[in-house]
């Protein structure tokens, strides 16, 4: 019996967190729109990459508390959802001649991770 119920817990875990991976993926409301140089896309980008490994890493190796690691998988998510953004305005900017920059829509999760990872200057 306790193995059922420790079963069905699991279960219900697995389920509990697809759903969230689900929400996570979903942008917020856009609170900022910054503008990225096109000669700084690829730094922007290798910077974002090694950011979601290193964090991706610290899950698979470190001992941490539940809520701890739910919340570091949660950053990862918003990081993932900005790269996609950020690659998305970039591949839009590239086909229009004479862009030297482009902007990229952010939440703020967003915003506030990308401040922390990149320089951002306010206007």
């Amino acid at each position: 019996m306790e193995k059922m119920i420790g079963k069905e817990t699991v279960k219900n875990m697995e389920y509990l967190v697809k759903l969230l991976h689900k929400e996570w993926e979903r942008s917020g409301r856009t609170k900022a729109e910054v503008s990225i140089d096109i000669t700084d896309k690829k730094e922007v980008g290798a910077k974002l990459t090694a950011e979601i490994q290193e964090r991706q890493k610290q899950l698979e190796v470190m001992e941490m508390p539940f809520k701890e690691c739910m919340e570091r998988s949660r950053e990862n998510f918003v990081l993932l959802r900005l790269a996609r953004k950020i690659k998305k305005a970039a591949d839009r900017s590239e086909r229009r001649e004479n862009a030297v920059s482009f902007t990229v829509e952010m939440d703020k999760e967003e915003y506030k991770l990308f401040s922390t990872l990149i320089k951002v200057q306010e206007e």
